[in-house]
């Protein structure tokens, strides 16, 4: 199962400001630190205009309950692959 986010611009802690360069560094330390996501379930995560965009792989059923997910899910914009 692979689920999307994209966190708005205005929803981003303000203390996070992205840097000019690692925007990559920025993006899987602020989903780790700030959002609590494990590492391991992250397939890719960057940097827009539209704001941070996370995709999520190998989820398994029982972590939707998790607190991490359910913070991201209210959050963010969601959209789940078929």
């Amino acid at each position: 199962m692979e689920d999307f986010f994209i966190i708005p611009p205005k929803k981003i802690e303000s203390a996070w400001n992205p840097p000019d360069r690692s925007l990559e560094l920025f993006v899987l330390d602020y989903c780790e630190e700030v959002l609590s996501i494990p590492l391991f379930v992250i397939e890719d995560a960057y940097y827009t205009d539209e704001g941070i965009e996370i995709e999520l792989k190998n989820l398994e059923d029982w972590m939707i309950g998790e607190d991490w997910y359910i913070n991201l899910f209210r959050l963010s914009n969601y959209a789940k692959a078929s």
